[in-house]
């Protein structure tokens, strides 16, 4: 017969708190089955204490604006719908938008992306002023709401118009009217002119020139723009002036550049005019722009740690622990990537990260986002001709079984240098991870054609899994994790922590190891997404 081991009992935490029966203070003690845990580690916090993130910073603060509204207008027909879709990493239809059925009013919100909420408007065409009415009716009541909150206010329009190919007019007479009277009408709010179907111009420029036998992308290239300035630039400049702010996109395959570009041009002009809260939660909401999610995840750092960090703020008493699961909750946050399995707050994904901040491991790649394609690549060729129930069930398995952490990690804090390293690699390193699951599950899930299922695909397209997770944390150690943990030490110390150097080196360690829009689709083509 085998001996049991037996784990003792240790006390993790005390929290002083009010008993709901007595009205008295009691202390509560908070039992763990965990033998690295000693006498010294347990500490008592209050409840107005228990809060790790309380004195900083809000960096995604639920009260300021949880999510970006964003007002979107168009015929049907344009584009809206997709367009949607792939801006925002959604599949499921978030409006009606049949004509009749879309309700400005109603705010229509996604249960794959809680960070977006829409109000959609049909568009304003000719013979028809009840949809423009309602619209400017809409737009007036929040505009003079006395209360408003950031969270409510409308953060940016999409005014949606296909490019008209088969010569038709760009504007209708409500649109006009809508452009001319922005001032008026939208106040500060940004409106985003929106030129869709780009890849049909495309298409036709190509064919023209095929058929020509004149085919050169370079000149492609400036009679698509030669066409866009003919079609729509200079209409909509004779109408609404030079400095409304337009680009044109597509939802096809090739043109996803056009998506990052409208996102981008939005959250510069929610900023300009309403508010980097509103800019932020653009950022978070988004899901196709990789570059904005980046600079999303450094603006976190330094509004909401770096200084706090360095002076120790309020980490008294807690574990190293305690402060990598509250980083790992807003960078995770931040990233908003599709989990309905809720892997990404797990264990199976936090622990291993802290584990490794101290192992030495021979450097055996490059800078991240030199080599990342290649290295993302590599992983993933002999799982995609493996048997599912092969190597894909040992890499979940991996995974799963992976829970333990490290004994210092339930130390409580301390002003070191050691201390100090070990939270910012933790930054730096999830930052970079977040990165690989967004090339691989940060794009929308198709919807299933009719007929039979398909095979069983190595990740599911959209969503976060296991298996997304240890390849995501193997393409990282081998794409250069352990020279990056070498730069981190060589910068950061508590002696020049206060300053601004030591805050711009991190800046820049995460910009340099940064993935490029146009390396993420490289590799999902390449996977076949």
């Amino acid at each position: 017969m085998s001996e049991i081991t037996r784990t003792p009992l240790h006390i993790s935490r005390i929290v002083i708190r009010l008993d709901d029966a007595s009205h008295k203070k009691i202390d509560f003690a908070k039992l763990e089955f965990d033998p690295r845990r000693q006498p010294e580690d347990i500490h008592r916090i209050s409840d107005q204490d228990k809060d790790l993130g309380k004195d900083f910073d809000p960096a995604i603060d639920s009260q300021i604006c949880p999510r970006f509204r964003l007002l979107v207008i168009g015929k049907t027909g344009v584009g809206k719908s997709e367009l949607i879709k792939r801006a925002f990493g959604i599949n499921e239809h978030v409006s009606e938008y049949r004509r009749g059925e879309a309700t400005i009013d109603k705010p229509l919100i996604s249960s794959e992306n809680a960070r977006f909420v829409l109000h959609d408007s049909e568009g304003f065409e000719a013979g028809d002023s009840d949809n423009f009415i309602a619209a400017k009716a809409f737009i007036d009541r929040r505009r003079k709401m006395p209360t408003l909150a950031v969270r409510d206010q409308i953060h940016a329009v999409w005014l949606c118009l296909s490019i008209p190919l088969s010569g038709g007019s760009l504007l209708e007479r409500g649109v006009e009217e809508l452009l001319k009277s922005r001032k008026e009408i939208l106040g500060d709010i940004p409106i985003i002119v929106v030129f869709t179907k780009l890849d049909k111009l495309v298409d036709k420029l190509e064919y023209n020139a095929k058929k020509s036998g004149q085919y050169d992308e370079t000149a492609l290239e400036e009679k698509k723009n030669k066409f866009l300035k003919e079609l729509c630039i200079q209409p909509l400049n004779e109408v609404a002036g030079t400095d409304i702010p337009h680009t044109a996109v597509s939802k096809e395959e090739g043109h996803e550049s056009t998506i990052g570009q409208l996102i981008d041009l939005t959250t510069v002009n929610v900023e300009k005019f309403i508010d980097s809260e509103a800019a932020l939660a653009m950022m978070i909401a988004q899901r196709a722009h990789i570059g904005s999610k980046v600079k999303a995840s450094i603006a976190i750092i330094k509004k909401r740690y770096w200084r706090g960090i360095a002076v120790g703020m309020n980490f008294i008493g807690f574990t190293m622990l305690d402060c990598f699961s509250k980083i790992h909750e807003d960078i995770i946050g931040v990233w908003n990537l599709y989990d309905p399995d809720c892997h990404l707050v797990s264990d199976q994904f936090k622990n291993p990260i802290v584990n490794d901040l101290d192992r030495n491991l021979p450097h055996t790649g490059g800078a991240v986002g030199s080599d990342l394609v290649t290295k993302i690549t590599a992983f993933l060729a002999p799982l995609a001709h493996a048997d599912p129930t092969g190597v894909f069930s040992t890499v979940v398995m991996a995974v799963s079984t992976a829970v333990g952490v490290v004994g210092w990690a339930y130390e409580t804090y301390q002003q070191t240098n050691d201390a100090l390293q070990r939270i910012m690699t933790y930054i730096v390193d999830l930052t970079c991870i977040m990165q690989i699951l967004f090339l691989l599950c940060g794009h929308p899930r198709p919807p299933h054609p009719p007929g039979p299922s398909p095979p069983p695909g190595l990740i599911p397209p959209g969503s976060i899994s296991l298996s997304a997770i240890k390849i995501a944390i193997d393409a990282y150690e081998e794409a250069g994790k352990t020279a990056i943990h070498s730069e981190v030490k060589s910068r950061v110390s508590v002696a020049h922590a206060r300053g601004d150097d030591a805050l711009d080196e991190i800046d820049q360690l995460i910009k340099r190891h940064s993935i490029k829009d146009e390396q993420v689709q490289d590799l999902r083509q390449q996977l076949g997404f």
